[in-house]
């Protein structure tokens, strides 16, 4: 019944935000539109971006695909428009279906191309490989990759080895590539491994002429501690969730070709989405806890009770 009622309460409070949305949405488009006739490419793109996000619609993502083309943002452009096609076709407008498959075709010739190549053989295995911030899957290792001009970081991790790290500044059309070379090995030790989770133990329940009573106001206070747990959990699950579909809109073909902003809006969802994960394992410890001391209660033996949690663990302990 807890799930039930969370699902409904967020659908309920989308839909209230509906409306909303759609209203900022809209000024956001027509703001870009305004922008956008006045030659200020830079400034328009973040205002279609917005209104994409708030409400996603056909006409924003061509306008959005077109300030990236003003701007020479040629591949995120090109994802746009190879975006809009299907969805142009599945609205029944051809004369949109032709202008996207158009635009995408056109560009096509235009786009610079980033190959990346991992040299260390066997090594290469362990290795993290990132462009501009994000993972590089080993399936995009030496296979062109459509980026926007302009200047590309690509970096190398790997336990016990040195940070290997590369700038390349690709112009319209070009077509580069970067070897990662097999990575050094590191004199620096590795980093100390997390320890087991320390128990936090909870307020301890006094003895005294009432016991049970004592002990069902410790398991109430303890619950008290779960609920507000789980709320926070949810707060800043909705927050992270917002955040990813923020850094989506900031990426080429996500996770992929992500901007500053897109970068940022990522490891701000991942932050709030650590936070809601540890909240909720804290909050069902908790609750759990405080099941065990209430319904104890009556046993007239001492009870002793420890709720444990860490990253992605949590443990209730204890001697009843």
């Amino acid at each position: 019944m807890g799930c039930l009622f969370n699902f409904v309460a967020v659908t309920a409070g989308a839909q209230a935000g509906g409306a909303s949305n759609r209203a900022a949405a809209e000024a956001l488009f027509n703001q870009g539109r305004s922008l956008a006739a006045s030659g200020k490419y830079a400034e328009a793109c973040p205002k279609f971006e917005a209104s994409e996000q708030l409400d996603p619609g056909l006409g924003t993502l061509l306008n959005l695909a077109d300030c990236y083309e003003k701007l020479g943002k040629t591949a995120s452009a090109w994802a746009e428009y190879r975006e809009a096609i299907p969805l142009a076709r599945a609205a029944g407008s051809k004369v949109r279906e032709d202008l996207a498959t158009e635009r995408a075709k056109a560009l096509e010739s235009r786009l610079s191309m980033l190959t990346i190549r991992a040299l260390g053989g066997a090594d290469s295995a362990g290795l993290d490989i990132r462009r501009d911030g994000i993972p590089v899957q080993p399936a995009e290792l030496g296979s062109p990759i459509p980026v926007d001009p302009g200047p590309h970081t690509v970096e190398a991790f790997a336990l016990g080895k040195q940070k290997w790290s590369s700038t390349v500044d690709l112009k319209d059309a070009q077509k580069l590539s970067v070897d990662v070379p097999a990575l050094a090995a590191s004199s620096e030790p590795s980093a100390p491994e997390a320890g087991p989770p320390k128990p936090i133990a909870s307020p301890p329940v006094e003895q005294s002429a009432e016991p049970n009573s004592a002990q069902r106001t410790g398991a109430l206070v303890v619950g008290a501690v779960g609920v507000v747990g789980l709320g926070v959990g949810a707060v800043f699950g909705l927050s992270a969730s917002s955040k990813w579909s923020d850094a989506k809109s900031h990426c080429i073909a996500y996770p992929y070709g992500c901007d500053a902003q897109g970068l940022d809006a990522r490891s701000s969802a991942s932050s709030k989405a650590t936070i809601s994960t540890i909240a909720f394992i804290a909050g069902g410890a908790a609750i759990a806890g405080a099941a065990v001391l209430w319904f104890t209660a009556d046993s007239g033996k001492e009870k002793n009770l420890a709720v444990g949690v860490g990253p992605g663990s949590a443990f209730v302990r204890g001697s009843f």
